[in-house]
């Protein structure tokens, strides 16, 4: 009996706006909707954009002009937007024929003042991404990546329970693998990440909700209590003034090493070269940094806020995201107790299995499903 194929078109972020964490989702979801027998997919690239290096005004006009504009042109079965921050393209997409992907609800969040915001920049910026997410409303079903981020669709946006399906992010097989440890020293060699020596990893962007203010502190706390050095190793975005500021003002430059933006498989390096991730952020849709570190077999201390508990899974390495006392006196008992970070290293390997793109990718296709069988 011939499988009856659910054509979707996925719509991705344009490269010019898209980040490395988008660009693996959109690539990942594509593999995993490949194995699914009921679906058929196809990603919808529009025939102009911006480069990278487009101006401010250029690089908008193409995502909220042309990209909105092209969408309305086209035809299909069911639509996809890969990134809820790309929610303008419900303004001519048929909602009645759209999934969107939330990754998380942050402007919202701050607009509503149930999460705080600390930057002393872009507060106009941060009500314009809430009201422009605002238009999930219109579509047909949301997958969100976290069981936290399907409360804020339903509570922030109203959106009804039956609308809403998770999916939590894959975590990719070179993290899962024990191979590559000659590969690991080598990293550790080419970046200076010194034997005998305390790394703290952070991985992430400098938004003011990775509340890197606690990772300096918690750092600076390490220096004066461990007897061994400590570095912080930062992957992603490079230092802003403030994050600048604030490193001089704790005398933390000869502590802290950037490493920038690293490749996928050097990304898989940096977790086995560090001893511990420290991820304080103050709200996350997920936290995949954190499934990473875990699948890799690296301890995490983390916040107790957003998504991240439903990842972490252990009451020990959760704390309020300004507990600088708390956090720093889990690390040094990680470093000073084999057994606790054995047993931390063990529970990780075993929580991340769960995070798989398979997983999400069927996720997904029961979306696709349940608003087909709306149409019957």
């Amino acid at each position: 009996m011939a499988v009856t194929k659910i054509g979707v078109s996925i719509f991705p972020t344009l490269p010019v706006h898209a980040g490395m964490s988008m660009s693996h989702y959109t690539d990942e979801l594509v593999q995993g909707l490949h194995g699914i027998s009921d679906v058929l997919v196809r990603v919808e690239w529009p025939p102009f954009g911006a480069e990278p290096s487009a101006g401010w005004l250029r690089s908008r006009w193409v995502r909220y002009v042309e990209y909105v504009r092209w969408c309305g042109r086209l035809s299909g079965d069911l639509f996809h937007i890969a990134d809820h921050s790309n929610a303008q393209l419900l303004l001519t997409l048929p909602g009645s024929q759209t999934v969107v992907t939330c990754h998380d609800l942050y402007p919202v969040a701050v607009a509503l003042g149930r999460v705080r915001f600390t930057g002393s920049q872009g507060r106009v910026a941060m009500a314009a991404s809430a009201l422009r997410v605002s238009l999930l409303r219109k579509a047909a079903a949301i997958v969100a990546i976290s069981q936290h981020t399907l409360a804020e669709c339903r509570d922030y946006l109203g959106i009804k329970r039956d609308r809403l399906f998770v999916g939590y992010h894959g975590v990719a097989a070179r993290f899962l693998s024990n191979n590559g440890a000659g590969a690991v020293e080598s990293f550790k060699a080419h970046h200076r990440i010194q034997p005998g020596w305390l790394h703290i990893l952070h991985v992430g962007s400098n938004d003011p909700r990775k509340n890197l203010g606690t990772v300096f502190r918690v750092v600076a706390a390490l220096k004066q209590r461990h007897k061994k050095d400590v570095c912080l190793v930062k992957v992603g975005s490079a230092f802003g003034p403030r994050e600048t500021q604030a490193i001089q003002t704790m005398g933390l430059q000869e502590a802290v090493r950037h490493l920038g933006e690293l490749s996928d498989e050097e990304i898989a390096h940096v977790y086995r070269a560090c001893d511990v991730l420290l991820y304080p952020s103050f709200h996350e849709g997920m936290g995949r940094p954190v499934a990473e570190a875990m699948a890799s077999g690296t301890p995490v201390v983390a916040s107790n806020r957003g998504a991240i508990p439903e990842v972490v899974q252990h009451p020990n390495s959760l704390f309020d995201p300004e507990d600088v006392d708390g956090m720093t006196n889990q690390i040094l008992q990680i470093t000073a107790s084999k057994d606790l970070r054995e047993e931390l290293v063990q529970h990780g390997k075993l929580a991340a299995q769960k995070f798989t793109w398979e997983a999400h990718a069927q996720a997904v296709a029961e979306a696709y499903r349940s608003v087909v069988q709306r149409w019957v």
